[in-house]
């Protein structure tokens, strides 16, 4: 089995670059090598030489997740990358699985990452989340109130005040937070655009947005690439700077705040939706599931849960296929084996098999999709690696019920 080594800045940063630029993630541009710079500082990072270069880079940090009313640590695999004569090798996998075992090594209750196509990282034990639905408006069809004030304008210089901003905003269940302000800078150096904001009496920024636009700059569309908000007079106001595009652009690409549908805040969407006809701007709708998630730790996972409408304990046999993909003196072995599950006010995950209760089996993808809520046990039994009696099924159904996890930060 190759070995993968430390990424070497002073050695490997041209040879980054020209994976990136391969691959289409950077333009050969000052403001993109910053962002490289930034993301690489704080993240964990290593290489794969292939012909006596590097030309496979996996990249890692710490993360959290919002799980109910409990925060856990995360391991956010931030990038996996591989240049144009470092494919079909197997090295990506095995690359990613160490960094799984490493963060969870580190204390990770949850590996996290983004991906090109479903298949790839369940390999390794992934499972998608749900459908993140995103809607082109009209601004001039936004209904909500006019702006009464001015917003600041926002550049990648004030990358500190809006990432602040950002580990400030609401958070509901499933929400994600990177800690490093190197990742913001990140997006900002690498989308063209600008940031719009507000600010209280004090002078501190309270919420903001990042908006990004492509080729067609002057007419749209342009995209809402993330919002910082806690109040739902925080959130009127942003979309108050998006209604005053109206006179300039015909479209705005912007996803659903969390818990909420852009729909609702629309006035006569199918109208829209019929005048805008096929084009550019054409107001529609889309959603599509591009972040996994995968536990590492069952016992925690299952313990930052409350279910006091549940009144369950069953076993469950998990699959872990990650270990096939580590090397034998790797001390985490990913989370394969047989659990008692405890489900109540308390929940809880212990090690063994009760030979009285109903068994489930499943991959770890799957049940990590099931904890996280992202559909009911029954549903996974339809589409997914996961099997158990009808019974249990029906009473997981019936009494496990979490709200669709929401990460609320791409990456």
């Amino acid at each position: 089995m190759s070995t993968s080594r430390p990424f070497n800045i002073d050695t490997d940063l041209a040879d980054l670059h020209r994976i990136w630029q391969e691959i289409g993630w950077m333009e050969d541009s000052d403001a993109h090598r910053r962002g490289i710079k930034a993301y690489l500082d704080v993240s964990t990072t290593t290489a794969q030489d292939v012909n006596g270069a590097m030309d496979i880079g996996v990249s890692r940090c710490d993360a959290t997740v919002h799980v109910q009313h409990t925060t856990l640590p995360a391991c956010l695999i931030a990038g996996v990358y591989a240049g144009l004569a470092g494919r079909q090798g197997g090295h990506a996998t095995r690359m990613t699985a160490e960094h799984v075992a490493d963060g969870a090594a580190q204390g990770a209750a949850i590996a996290t990452l983004g991906i090109f196509d479903q298949g790839f990282y369940d390999r390794v034990g992934f499972g998608c989340g749900p459908y993140v639905r995103r809607m082109t408006i009209e601004p001039a069809s936004l209904n909500v109130p006019r702006l009464q004030r001015s917003p600041v304008r926002l550049t990648v210089d004030d990358a500190q005040a809006m990432h602040d901003c950002r580990l400030r905003r609401r958070r509901l269940h499933g929400a994600i937070d990177i800690p490093h302000v190197a990742y913001t800078e990140m997006e900002c150096c690498e989308s063209p655009g600008w940031g719009l904001g507000f600010k209280n009496s004090a002078g501190a920024l309270t919420h903001c947005m990042w908006i990004t636009h492509e080729s067609k700059i002057e007419n749209g569309p342009w995209s809402v690439r993330w919002m910082a908000w806690n109040t739902r007079d925080e959130l009127m106001e942003l979309l108050g700077v998006v209604k005053s595009f109206a006179d300039q652009v015909s479209g705005v690409r912007i996803a659903d705040p969390p818990g909420l549908q852009m729909q609702d805040l629309v006035d006569r969407p199918f109208a829209w939706m019929r005048r805008t006809g096929s084009g550019d701007n054409q107001v529609k709708p889309t959603a599509v599931a591009y972040w996994q998630h995968r536990m590492c730790d069952v016992p925690r996972c299952i313990g930052a849960i409350s279910m006091p409408a549940a009144d369950l304990r069953f076993n469950v046999q998990i699959d872990d296929p990650i270990e096939q993909f580590l090397a034998s003196d790797v001390p985490w072995r990913g989370c394969g084996g047989d659990w008692i599950i405890s489900l109540g006010d308390t929940c809880s995950a212990e090690p063994g098999c009760d030979d009285a209760l109903p068994t489930m089996r499943a991959s770890i993808n799957a049940f990590t999709r099931w904890w996280m809520g992202v559909r009911s046990a029954e549903a996974l039994s339809m589409t997914d690696a996961l099997e158990a009696p009808a019974e249990l099924l029906a009473g997981l159904t019936a009494h496990y019920r979490l709200p669709a996890p929401e990460t609320d930060w791409d990456y």
